[in-house]
């Protein structure tokens, strides 16, 4: 099999975030060519299995690769290799090491010579330590791409708009971190030393070698052609496949007053897709089912009736959807009162099933569907519900935020505070950056005429006490 099958394969691994076959595949890439891309997503890999030395050996190959093949994509790599370094050493609290690498990959991404001597790494005491501070990291904007703020004799040798916006931006925050971390560390501590150099010394060998992956032999071309054009996979018949199999993957969370339901699938078509909400159900359809590919509108198993564990008040309920999600805003019929589960779903629907019982015996009858997003709502649910906040600018309602994909990224704890952080002011992102490294990330403002003439103080939650590093 040809190192290009075998690149292939390591940066599908790569993707699906498999890291040991991303390391096992591209290993054997490696061999005949050392792309600056497999590098890369190896070097990723091992910092992610926490091999350290490998990962390092990585990152410094991929710099030199990238530096000697002088391709269109050279400096973006140069860059990510810069950065790569940066997390390695604030992994393994080696905070100095990690700043300069973070202020070299910055320096790329502004446009300057990658040979510049910048003197990053020579600011250090009479006892070896590094002295650069969190205030003046912060600072360290001027040279941000698009920001015009570079003195005149640069502006005619660097782009404004250098087109590594998000590089710098990640570097930037990686060095508030790192020089938050060395404001914290002993005064002899082996991580206030610097021991790096701008232009890594390039390796000569593998620091670890992995187990190959078991593969069949096979031609390297027909090989390659499934993998860029696979067959495709049979298709189960029509009613082969049980409704437990069919059932949407759910999940949920409550406040007082509503429960908010995420069912996830591929391929949602919103316009196609018709909500009925009932006292104490909700019918759903047309939804892909990935079980069943078979499965069109029209068909039973296209639709689904949702029991719900409690009563709701339809008129007040909502939904919205994306091409992997569907979401329902559900309105308790009586607020405070906890749901144990959302309900369960059932395959397929009729009126009857759906519309609620009718007092007195009398028929019952089906509720209008609702057939798109309410474009507007009431003074009450724009106001609930709010939750407190550090903010300057009030109180988030998290219902409102944006829908978003179900990828591994999003889901982090972090996504929200990253999000917020982009789509802020450059004016907002310094005071976030100043509130939060000086507070101990204990506080979040984005009122920098707040917090611009002052020390944010650390402001621990109620019942902890903040204590300094050596107590």
């Amino acid at each position: 099999m040809s190192s290009t099958t075998f690149g292939y394969k390591g940066l599908e691994a790569y993707k699906k975030k498999d890291w040991a076959n991303t390391i096992s595949f591209l290993d054997k890439a490696l061999e005949d060519s050392k792309s600056p891309t497999w590098l890369l997503a190896r070097c990723h890999a091992h910092t992610q299995l926490k091999n350290y030395d490998a990962a390092l050996h990585d990152a410094e190959l991929a710099y030199h690769c990238a530096a000697e093949r002088g391709s269109g994509a050279s400096r973006k790599q140069m860059i990510e290799s810069q950065y790569r370094r940066a997390v390695i050493y604030f992994r393994l609290h080696r905070f100095a090491d990690a700043d300069c690498c973070a202020k070299w990959s910055m320096s790329l991404a502004e446009g300057r010579p990658a040979g510049e001597d910048d003197g990053v790494e020579k600011r250090v005491d009479a006892n070896g330590n590094y002295t650069v501070t969190v205030e003046e990291g912060v600072a360290d904007k001027k040279g941000q791409p698009g920001n015009s703020v570079l003195p005149d004799q640069l502006i005619e040798k660097l782009n404004d708009k250098t087109g590594f916006e998000a590089d710098w931006n990640r570097a930037y925050l990686l060095r508030s971190q790192a020089l938050g971390g060395l404001k914290r560390l002993p005064e002899r501590d082996f991580g206030r030393k610097v021991h790096v150099s701008k232009i890594p010394i390039k390796p000569q060998k593998k620091v670890v070698k992995k187990p190959e992956p078991v593969v069949e032999d096979s031609d390297d071309d027909e090989e390659l052609k499934k993998l860029l054009d696979p067959a495709p996979e049979p298709v189960p018949a029509p009613g082969s496949v049980p409704d437990e199999k069919l059932k949407l993957r759910a999940d949920f969370y409550q406040t007082n007053q509503t429960v908010t339901i995420s069912f996830f699938a591929k391929d949602i078509k919103k316009e196609d897709l018709q909500v009925e909400f009932a006292e104490d159900k909700v019918r759903l359809g047309p939804v892909p089912r990935e079980a069943a590919r078979y499965v069109k509108a029209g068909d039973r198993e296209a639709n689904s009736t949702l029991l719900l564990d409690n009563n709701i008040i339809p008129s007040a309920s909502r939904w919205s959807a994306t091409p992997r999600k569907i979401e329902l805003v559900l309105q308790k019929a009586t607020p405070g009162v906890k749901w144990v589960k959302w309900g369960e779903e059932k395959i397929g629907v009729g009126v009857s099933d759906l519309a609620p019982k009718a007092a007195g015996g009398a028929a019952p009858v089906a509720p209008a569907p609702v057939t798109a997003e309410p474009k507007e709502t009431t003074a009450k649910d724009s106001a609930a519900p709010a939750y407190p906040t550090s903010s300057k600018s009030g109180p988030k309602n998290w219902e409102k935020l944006d829908d978003v994909d179900d990828d591994e990224d999003k889901q982090d704890v972090n996504w929200f505070f990253k999000k917020l952080y982009k789509d802020a002011t450059p004016e907002q992102q310094r005071a976030m950056m100043k509130s939060f490294v000086e507070s101990n990330g204990t506080a979040l403002s984005t009122d920098w005429n707040d917090v611009k003439g002052r020390k944010v103080e650390t402001q621990p939650p109620d019942g902890v006490v903040a204590k300094k590093w050596d107590q």
